[in-house]
């Protein structure tokens, strides 16, 4: 029967992940906003209590302590990134995730040094404070003013409960109670555990609906969908359209030299230069230190690159800055938004794929 029990946790778990995903699956543009925030910690989480179900049955079948302390230190992070990914939704400091992980590799390590029951005592009291600590902050507002937080607080809170109840048991009893059959055993906890995974599911498919899932303004998430959409726009009247990449090249002596919001500045204010220049035209950040810019492939690049530079050094007064740094161009055709997207994708800030100049 544990071997079942634990199979319904997998199977619980790979379920969670399917729908974290199918909940925020938009593929013609970028994740962003607070659900995709919740996606990627509770999916992480999904991932977790993945593999502590796969450990579990690998342990069950005579894996050793390998497999008990993948399993304890998974479990301990599937619990303990949905208090992390709380705080996240929350806007509160970022403690959750490194106090996680630190949880688990000690977690890890203590498994190999002490002896398999104190061991997994040791776990059930960390999922006992991870699991408070999610209730905790997932009934805290501005998240616990929702419907889906709220279900998963009082699940979260009650997994905690009975985690806590193993270890009275255990207090009370001895260490003789988790070997049996009762309502404390290893068998008990993988069904209570494979019920508390469901029930998180559907509730976090609920607060996904609940949550904001638009990029902030000023992001580089929110520019690539900018630029996107932007793109299929200008398409709708023309064939072709251009893609004008502009960098300043001292870029990274400014930041140096001055600070992180002087260079930002220095780019926004690139962005707002080619506003200034061209008509119909769509700006944007979507990589590091590069801006871009879609308009249609009227204007000679010669006489673009004039009028963007006249106006770039027409708007140094106005961010106090005395010089006028160079302005470096690259243009592109674009035939349709994918290209566009190959395009961004290629100027990430790794080995880039080769495109051809117009």
């Amino acid at each position: 029967m544990i071997f079942l029990a634990l199979l319904a946790s997998i199977v619980a778990a790979g379920l969670a992940l399917t729908m974290l995903f199918l909940t925020h699956g938009r593929p013609d543009d970028d994740r962003g906003g607070q659900r995709a925030d919740m996606v990627r910690y509770f999916g992480v989480a999904a991932i977790a209590a993945l593999l502590c179900g796969t450990m579990n049955v690998l342990e069950t079948a005579g894996g050793g302590d390998t497999a008990a302390a993948v399993g304890n230190a998974t479990n301990l992070v599937a619990v303990g990134l949905m208090w992390a990914g709380a705080r996240r939704l929350n806007r509160r400091r970022a403690i959750g995730a490194v106090s996680t992980a630190a949880g688990a590799v000690l977690m890890l390590g203590f498994t190999f040094l002490i002896p398999l029951e104190d061991a997994t005592l040791l776990k059930t009291a960390g999922l006992t404070v991870y699991g408070a600590l999610s209730a905790l902050e997932l009934a805290r507002r501005p998240l616990g003013a929702l419907s889906g937080a709220r279900v998963l607080a009082w699940t979260l809170g009650a997994y905690a409960a009975y985690n806590l109840a193993r270890l009275v048991v255990v207090a009370v009893v001895g260490p003789g109670a988790l070997l049996g059959g009762g309502p404390v055993s290893a068998e008990a906890t993988a069904a209570v555990s494979a019920v508390a995974i469901a029930v998180v599911s559907l509730a976090v498919v609920r607060l996904g609906r609940q949550l904001d899932d638009a990029p902030a303004p000023g992001t580089r998430a929110h520019d690539r969908g900018s630029l996107r959409r932007g793109t299929v726009q200008l398409l709708a009247g023309s064939a072709l359209v251009r893609a004008t990449i502009v960098r300043v090249p001292e870029i990274d002596l400014i930041r140096a030299a001055h600070s992180a919001e002087r260079a930002e500045t220095m780019l926004r204010t690139v962005a707002a230069a080619l506003d200034d220049a061209v008509d119909d035209v769509v700006c944007g950040m979507p990589v590091r230190d590069t801006v871009f810019a879609v308009a249609p492939a009227l204007l000679d690049t010669a006489d673009l690159e004039k009028a963007v530079r006249r106006a770039f050094a027409a708007r140094m007064p106005g961010i106090d800055y005395d010089d006028v740094p160079d302005l470096a161009f690259e243009h592109y055709l674009i035939r349709d938004v994918d290209d566009l997207s190959l395009l961004m994708e290629s100027h990430r800030p790794r080995p880039r794929q080769e495109l051809s100049d117009d």
